[in-house]
């Protein structure tokens, strides 16, 4: 159950430096400091809501032990630092750690459906310190976290024969006594199964093995199996490192063949049961990291079991090197890449561990995709995948990988976006003032009395603007009073009497055509963006101070965007029709006011899923729209007096309609052809818009043919019959292939040694064959 949920954690490491402890922690002190947590209470409720002792309200440096029968919810937020790590393990279990701030530290990350006990706790603890390269060493009272690979030099626990070793990542040392003839085959053995970090000492007849817990019971367990083996019949330790067939279906077919014999009393039951051979063993074991078969057998009968291994370990029709490169000529390499991690991921891991537990196909839930591991890597610069995995996997991979790297339909979309407003406005409006000096006779100096009707500072009769003299204007000044500018601030005299009219129209006609075209692929987004930033005016300001006296005009420059942006992305369904997520942004500038400054407007539509026929038009939006707009400035009173009223009053009527419309046309290219024509067609409307529209003259572009590189209908005829005569060789060697006759005859059964008295009990028929290089095979 401990193994289970180890396996069941999820261990994500980064390494990074250890930060503080996470703040938010309640520090509402423990009733007690030891005593198991009652029921009900935040820490052990019933009901599912249990909480480790990291959220039961303890505070900083405080614990409470759970008890071994009670569960709780891990509850270490995720990447969590080694600091905040050793705060959740101290909580629950009252513990004291030690670690220099110094050490090489990560981030861990502990997901656990089900509710834990302490046990568990620890082995998920162990595994986020080894996972961080670190490991757990007693100290007295404490616990020391120091780096793994000083963990040889640590005071470590010491196992001896009959004490069980704990199954968790710590570090211990175990002695094992052997038989003393075995020594030599069994330090060999432990050197080749120990981990990166282990150590291997020999003295005498006694291995003393530094490793992890783990690691150390699996080494115990082997040791133990080939020892006691072969101590009772006499036999040998033999190691054949497997270099294409898998170790585990070897090792299943010697089983099958040979039979099991586990003690000399035994030997042969099996094998006459099922009519093997005569070549016996006591154990196959399979080391599935090094891919190695460990046979406990004697030597003649190892000769025999060795030619049928050499037989299994060949090399596969069509190569059998477990590093593979395939090119692509469609796909992105790292797109495609992550899409068969993905697909892979469940299939050789998942069927590793089913065999390694002697699981039968028959009794699992799901189909085995792969036999054994494999990774594939993206290299962008050649546009190539390099596939890590046996011929067997990569031959299923291959029509996977070929199936997603097929042509891509291309798409050509030409889009009309036909925008048309018209705008009248009609401006009337009337101003005036009367001006007369007062106490001409103060020491001050004379005054200014005034009474003004101004509806509009565009219709002001104190100070006429040059808008104020646009479209149908009239009006009467009088002289200028002395002195009156300085007293109201103006700059300049004002008349003594004034009167201003004012009536104007003005028209806004726009009519916009963009026609932006894209040729993109299926299922790739395409994005054209035309566009530019335009200076226009801002509005008008009025400052005193440095900048002029206070009804002075400033104008200001603002830069706005214009632009036209797109996004497409095509689906073809068939030759027919297709189906395409659009979205468009259309900015413009629709009017400019010297006070108010520039208006703009913004149109956007995004759609999705918009079904769509080869060279039909398709309306994606429009818009009809009407607005009436009345502006009335007066004076109170009197701007109300009919007739006269007019004098005292500016009006504004504005009125607009507008229509758009967005169309698309999409286009599916097929051959080269259809890209031809759409190239002589939008050729040939440039050349009419430079000749009706401009004074250029007319440029042909240059389009050179290679000829050499280019191909005639013999050339044609020739290529494809040299094609079909390879593919009929490759057919014909592919024939020989499988019909090539194999092993022919019976393997000798225990054949007699040419010296019985050699040590090693091996002929020079029994020595292994030099192992290959591993090959690279390109598609």
């Amino acid at each position: 159950m401990l193994a289970c949920f180890i396996t069941a954690l999820a261990l994500c490491v980064t390494s990074l430096p250890v930060f503080a402890a996470p703040p938010g922690r309640s520090t509402a002190p423990p009733t007690s400091a030891t005593a198991p947590p009652t029921t009900g209470t935040a820490g052990t409720a019933p009901s599912g809501g249990e909480m480790s002792g990291d959220e039961a309200g303890l505070g900083p440096n405080m614990c409470k032990k759970w008890p071994a029968d009670k569960k709780f919810t891990i509850t270490i937020p995720r990447e969590a630092e080694l600091e905040q790590l050793v705060q959740w393990m101290m909580t629950i279990s009252c513990q004291k750690f030690i670690w220099n701030a110094k050490i090489r530290s990560g981030k861990v990350t502990i997901l656990s459906p089900v509710q834990v006990s302490l046990r568990e706790a620890y082995a998920a603890f162990y595994a986020a310190i080894e996972s961080m390269g670190l490991t757990v060493e007693p100290a007295g009272d404490y616990f020391k976290i120091v780096e793994s690979t000083d963990a040889k030099s640590l005071n470590l626990p010491v196992y001896e024969d009959g004490k069980p070793v704990p199954n968790n990542d710590r570090f211990v040392t175990q002695l094992i006594q052997v038989q003393p003839d075995n020594v030599k085959d069994i330090t060999d053995l432990a050197n080749k199964l120990k981990g990166k970090q282990g150590d291997v000492q020999v003295v005498g007849n006694m291995l003393i093995v530094t490793d992890r817990g783990s690691v150390v019971r699996r080494l115990l367990k082997i040791i133990t199996e080939v020892d006691t083996g072969a101590a009772e019949n006499g036999e040998k330790i033999f190691f054949y490192q497997l270099q294409y067939a898998d170790a585990e279906e070897v090792a299943q077919i010697i089983r099958d063949v040979f039979g099991e014999s586990g003690s000399s009393g035994a030997k042969n039951s099996k094998a006459a049961a099922s009519g093997g051979g005569d070549a016996n063993f006591s154990r196959v074991i399979v080391d599935e990291r090094t891919g190695t078969l460990i046979i406990t057998t004697t030597a003649s009968d190892y000769v025999t079991i060795l030619r049928l291994v050499q037989q299994l370990d060949v090399r596969l029709p069509g190569g059998g090197g477990r590093i593979h490169v395939k090119r692509l000529r469609n796909a992105d390499p790292k797109e495609l890449a992550t899409v068969l991690q993905s697909l892979v991921q469940g299939g050789g891991a998942g069927a590793a561990q089913t065999r390694a537990k002697g699981a039968s196909s028959e009794a699992g839930v799901g189909v085995e995709l792969f036999s054994g591991d494999v990774k594939i890597t993206a290299d962008e610069a050649t546009r190539s995948l390099v596939i890590v995995a046996s011929a067997a996997d990569y031959t299923s991979l291959e029509p996977v990988i070929d199936e997603l790297d097929r042509d891509r339909k291309q798409v050509y979309l030409e889009i009309y976006l036909l925008e048309a407003s018209v705008g009248r406005t009609l401006t009337t409006g009337a101003g005036g003032h009367f001006a007369f000096p007062v106490g001409a006779n103060s020491a001050n100096g004379p005054g200014v009395g005034l009474i003004s009707s101004a509806p509009s500072q565009d219709v002001n009769s104190l100070v006429l603007s040059p808008q104020a003299l646009q479209g149908l204007a009239g009006g009467v000044l009088g002289p200028l009073l002395p002195g009156s500018g300085q007293l109201l601030g103006l700059g300049s005299d004002i008349p003594s009497f004034g009167v201003v009219l004012q009536a104007i129209q003005s028209n806004d006609d726009v009519n916009v055509v963009a026609e932006p075209h894209i040729y993109t692929a299926d299922n790739k987004e395409a994005q054209i963006e035309v566009g530019r930033k335009v200076p226009t005016p801002g509005a008008l300001q009025f400052g005193g101070g440095a900048q002029g006296s206070s009804l002075t005009p400033l104008q200001s420059i603002n830069r706005e965007d214009v632009t036209l942006d797109i996004k497409v992305t095509p689906h073809v369904k068939d030759e027919t029709s297709l189906t395409l997520d659009i979205e468009l942004e259309d900015r413009d500038v629709v009017s400019q006011d010297p006070v108010l400054g520039v208006t703009t407007t913004k149109r956007r539509i995004k759609l999705e899923n918009v079904l769509a026929r080869d060279d039909l038009p398709v309306v994606l939006g429009g818009l009809m729209r009407e607005r009436e707009l009345e502006n009335t400035q007066q004076v109170p009173g009197l701007g109300s007096i009919p007739i006269l009223g007019w004098l005292f009053k500016r009006r504004v009527k504005t009125k607009e309609k507008i229509n758009l419309l967005i169309i698309l046309i999409p286009h599916v290219v097929e051959t080269a052809d259809d890209i031809r024509r759409i190239h002589e067609r939008r050729t040939r409307e440039r050349y009419e818009f430079l000749e009706r529209e401009t004074s250029f003259k007319r440029r042909d572009l240059a389009t050179n043919v290679n000829y050499r590189t280019k191909a005639g209908l013999l050339a044609n005829i020739d290529r494809e019959a040299r094609r079909l005569e390879a593919e009929e060789l490759l057919l014909r060697q592919a024939e020989a292939e499988l019909t090539a006759d194999r092993i022919t005859g019976e393997i000798g059964m225990s054949p007699r040694l040419a010296d019985e008295g050699e040590d090693d009990g091996e002929t020079s028929a029994a020595k292994p064959r030099p192992r290959p290089r591993p090959s690279t095979t390109t598609k």
